[in-house]
């Protein structure tokens, strides 16, 4: 039995919150601080009840794990385990399994001679945890994502003798579920571990506890506040009359704002209605403040001298912090009084290797490259993450929404009504708050995830408004439930989602977005809303809150349609300000042995989730998904059109930006006539204002070229693109990175348009015949392939699939579903298709229309006149560029095989052999462009193959020119396709031509020009 806690159990009692632990307060600069992360050795028990008092204390075991990290992915008999809703156990609150594997991690301490405090400080242990000192029970701890202190000080130093380090033994006991893990259901894989570092911290006898950093801004004068809260934590003994606090503030370039400030610490504790606490306040006010935003993210440094009652200086710690005001005024979130898009994304700690142990490498790695992409705000979804994210995000300039560690969603309406987790409901939001306060980042704090709504969240939200006035609240539950709990009326669980069957018009505002739930969110932030909801939302005044989805656009696999059509409406409607995609990250695990990615499953758990664990927009390994393409355009912060002047054709420019001009972007303007590059030039624009929209000429080398065009006849194709690239390397991008782009097509061709061949043509060389097809491997958001029962379990997925399978798509030949009519002829050395395709009505929403081919292997270098360069589809299409593209076939860039790589509005392709020059050419002829990819697998062996690990590279690739092609929607959480990129019953007629030739042939220069453009 385990020393001192044995016979309580608090593992398996939910009001136990902690037992010993140490105060929270900010992370302090200064502090010495010892490293305990490294080899530790681990031995593991089935249960905690099993750890005997031996394990604690005497010859620690050989085998060892590595800290941070998870001992679920090192070799031990537990696995990572995912699901999404369900408990991965079959109990109810607050009971347990039989089996909660217990792990002992052990190791030898020194700590250095002399009188201070030692404290050991944990970052994260999943789920709970206690610590022993040389067999002597310190403390306990819950809350996986929040540090937790213990004071190990009366340990380590009794009987203690000599000048030299004294050698200990620490034992940390971690305990994978507990009745904590009940608020832990957090969609993701459940771990076992110290996945933070852990480290010993040495302080002074009495020495700064606390420093909290009270600010505000004035957008109308410009000055700032500055209060600085000094905690003082004193000996035993309690604090002698003398000491003083003194502080300095240092501006952004390093120079102080003014000299010091002392202030006596208060000491007289019996001071009845008098005495406050050992704390000082230090007031600042700036005239000319350094504002803080995402845009300008300047700091200001806080250093903090405790002087003793002789004037010695006793401590010195240091913290950060930004000047800025965050406030919901006139329906609109304002940073500074200024209202701010909210380009965000959701993020949960990931790594493939790790899980759950990333470090500050991982998490600079994430925010690159999301800011590359446009984004500009983050979700902790759903729990705080390591305090270094924070100190980044402040650094760098990215908004926060920093959330409690809390989701019950196995039991989303009853556990918030549970007063046994009152405490831990209170406390998750608490010790948010006292860690995160003096981060400017964090703009808005949330009361956690999908845990119903209740009581429970009411006293959070108290006690967080009391303490912190200065930052909204947000909470789903809230605006989703309402305020009242009636289990016989309230809404169903995802009632008001876009992908539920719902008691009211889908294209409705959930009621409660109204005022429901106004004490725990100030902001109405619904999950996957129809764009129809969030419309009438903002156009009928339905709230005087803004609104901001919390999630929305879930980004399974090949995922994301509608992107654009979610900012046209949120862009255009009063009272809408943006949301977080869901997610970031795939959370794909590397097998230790095969390398293989896997997802919930590949482990042997039951029950699981299968692959919804990877619906983020880049892989585990950060490489980007086709879609992140979509999201840097719709998140650009600059946009750009071409409008009719009264003498010429002007560019007009939006600047979306809340603080800065366009000085550090340099815009070009690009015209393609037919497809070729014919000219291109720097684009002059005035100082910019934030927010501001002007109209400027274009410049005259390109007006005389699309004045010339034009004027051509009706039968050109005339295409203006405007970029926006960074005039100066930045951290997030190399200098000339592109950071913006529009095209506006002022004419479009009537005929086709000439393939560059070159020279004489022939028929092509092909493995296959040529033949209809109407079937594609589903996407994600089509159906869940690997969890067929997910709609019926969860409530979420598409149904597109089932469908589809009931009429035998995936097996039948597509002339025996649909009418079909082909025509062959030879043109121009070539093959000119005709093909008529008759859609039946009892076959509405079909995948896709078109015909499939098959080409040697040796095929593998494409150019194409269409959109590009990555894969784009009929709902996720308007991020990609019209123009000449080059490059390899496409890689399955999905963890489950599906339908990817089409280029759609394509006008013609090539697929070159590098080694001969041989190359096959296709061409649209009617209509004049139509979507076409080339893919290593046919759509029958994508959709059997669990795992892009399964795939075999086959004797061919595949070519596919569609007339249409069915959208992606987001329906793996959220609104299927919208009713516009469906295929309807009908008739459908296209025509292109194929030919093979013995060269490469001459694109008459358009890919020189066009290479660079994207």
């Amino acid at each position: 039995m385990l020393a001192g806690i044995g016979a309580i159990a608090p593992w398996a009692d939910p009001t136990i919150t902690s037992i010993g632990r140490h105060r929270m307060h900010v992370p302090l600069g200064g502090t010495d601080s010892i490293s305990l992360d490294g080899d530790w050795s681990f031995q593991r028990w089935d249960h905690p009840t099993a750890v005997p008092e031996s394990a604690i204390v005497g010859p620690a075991p050989a085998a060892t794990v590595v800290v941070p990290g998870n001992w679920t992915l090192q070799g031990t008999v537990d696995l990572p385990h995912y699901t999404n809703v369900v408990m991965p156990f079959a109990e109810v609150p607050p009971y347990l399994p039989a089996v909660s594997a217990t792990g002992v991690y052990r190791r030898s301490i020194s700590l250095p001679a002399g009188d201070d405090r030692v404290f050991v400080r944990i970052e994260g242990a999943e789920s709970v945890h206690a610590v022993y000192l040389d067999g002597a029970f310190v403390g306990y701890g819950t809350d996986s994502r929040l540090p937790s202190e213990y004071e190990i000080t009366d340990h380590a130093r009794t009987g203690a003798s000599g000048d030299g380090p004294s050698e200990h033994e620490l034992a940390i006991v971690v305990v994978r579920y507990s009745a904590q893990s009940y608020l832990e259901d957090q969609d993701q894989w459940w771990m076992a571990g110290l996945h933070r570092s852990v480290s010993l911290e040495i302080r002074p006898r009495t020495h700064v506890h606390d420093v909290v950093c009270e600010v505000d801004y004035e957008p109308a004068d410009g000055s700032g506040r500055l209060d600085v809260i000094c905690e003082v934590q004193p000996d035993t003994g309690g604090l002698a009359p003398g000491w003083t606090t003194r502080v300095r503030v240092l501006g952004p370039d390093g120079v102080a704002i003014a000299e010091p400030t002392l202030r006596p610490v208060p000491h007289r504790a019996h001071a009845t209605n008098r005495f406050d606490g050992h704390r000082t306040r230090h007031r600042h006010r700036i005239e000319a403040a350094h504002a803080w935003s995402a845009e300008t993210p300047d700091l200001y440094r806080v250093e903090v001298d405790l002087i003793d009652a002789d004037g010695e200086v006793a401590d010195s710690v240091h913290t950060r912090s930004g000047l800025r005001r965050v406030e919901i005024r006139d329906r609109q979130l304002l940073v500074n009084g200024a209202p701010v898009w909210i380009f965000g994304v959701n993020r949960h700690d990931h790594h493939p290797e790790r899980g759950k142990a990333v470090d500050v490498a991982d998490m600079r790695a994430d925010l690159i490259a999301m800011r590359a992409h446009n984004i500009t705000a983050v979700r902790t979804a759903h729990y705080p993450n390591d305090h270094r994210f924070y100190d980044l995000c402040d650094e760098l300039g990215m908004y926060v929404i920093d959330e409690a560690n809390l989701e019950g969603h196995a039991f989303n309406t009853s556990i918030c009504h549970d007063e046994r987790y009152r405490s831990s409901f209170v406390e998750r939001g608490a010790r948010m708050v006292q860690r995160d306060r003096n981060h400017p980042c964090v703009i808005i704090w949330s009361l956690g995830n999908e845990t119903g709504y209740g009581p429970n969240h009411d006293a959070m939200a108290g006690w967080i408004r009391r303490v912190d006035p200065s930052r909204p609240l947000h909470y789903e539950g809230a605006v989703f439930h309402g305020d009242h709990h009636d289990p016989d009326t309230e809404l169903p669980l995802d009632v008001g989602r876009a992908n539920a069957a719902p008691i009211f018009d889908p294209a409705d505002a959930n009621p409660n977005w109204v005022s429901g739930g106004r004490h725990a969110s100030d902001l109405v932030c619904p999950m996957y809303p129809p764009i129809e909801a969030i419309e009438k939302y903002g156009a009928d005044g339905l709230g005087d809150r803004p609104l901001v989805m919390c999630e929305y656009s879930h980004a399974m696999g090949n995922s994301n349609g509608s992107l654009a059509k979610y900012w046209d409406v949120i862009t255009s409607t009063p009272g809408l300000q943006g949301g977080f995609i869901w997610e970031w990250k795939d959370h794909a695990l590397r097998d230790r042995e095969t390398g293989r990615l896997r997802h919930g499953g590949d482990f042997g758990n039951e029950p699981n989730d299968g692959n919804f664990v990877a619906d983020g927009l880049v892989s585990a390994d950060l490489a980007p998904h086709p879609g992140l393409n979509e999201v840097a355009w719709v998140y650009r912060p600059v946009v750009t059109e071409i409008i009719a002047g009264p003498t010429g054709h002007l560019v007009r420019v939006s600047n979306r930006r809340s603080f800065q001009g366009l000085d550090d972007l340099r815009p070009r303007v690009n015209v393609l006539i037919d497809g070729a590059a014919v000219v291109s030039a720097e684009l002059e624009i005035p100082t910019a204002r934030p927010h501001e929209q002007f109209e400027t000429p274009l410049p005259d080398t390109v007006a005389d070229a699309v004045r010339s065009a034009l004027a051509g006849g009706d039968d050109t194709s005339v295409i203006v693109t405007v970029t926006w690239e960074l005039r100066d390397a930045t951290w997030f991008g190399p200098a000339d990175h592109l950071v913006a782009w529009d095209q506006t097509v002022l004419s479009t061709r009537s005929s086709a348009f000439p393939a560059p061949v070159g020279e004489a043509a022939y028929p092509p060389e092909l493995e296959t015949p040529v033949e209809p097809t109407i079937f594609r491997a589903p996407v994600d958001n089509d159906g869940f392939k690997l969890m067929p029962d997910s709609w019926e379990s969860i409530g979420v997925g598409g149904r597109a699939l089932w469908r589809w399978l009931e009429a035998g798509l995936d097996h039948r030949p597509a002339c025996e579903s649909v009418g079909c009519h082909a025509e062959i002829t030879e043109v121009d050395g070539g093959e000119l298709h005709r093909y008529r395709i008759v859609v039946p009505d009892e076959l509405a929403d079909l995948p896709r229309v078109g015909v499939r081919f098959a080409i040697e292997r040796r095929f593998e270098q494409l150019a194409w006149f269409g959109r590009g360069p990555g894969e784009n589809y009929p709902d996720r299409r308007r991020g990609s560029m019209i123009g000449v593209w080059h490059g390899a076939v496409d890689q399955m860039p999905y963890l489950i095989p599906q339908e990817y790589g089409l280029r759609t509005d394509t006008a013609w392709m090539a697929c070159g052999d590098p080694v001969s020059g041989e190359t096959i050419w296709i061409r649209a002829i009617d209509p004049v462009t139509l979507h076409m990819s080339v893919v290593d697998h046919r759509a029958e062996e994508l959709f059997a193959a669990p795992n892009a690990a399964d795939l075999e590279p086959g004797p061919w690739r595949w070519v596919h020119v569609d007339i249409a092609h069915r959208g992606l929607g987001t329906a793996s959480c959220g609104p299927d396709v919208a009713p516009a990129h469906r295929i309807e019953p009908g008739v459908y007629e296209f025509a292109f031509w194929i030919g093979q030739t013995d060269r490469a042939g001459d694109p008459t220069g358009a890919a020189a020009d066009t290479e660079g453009i994207r």
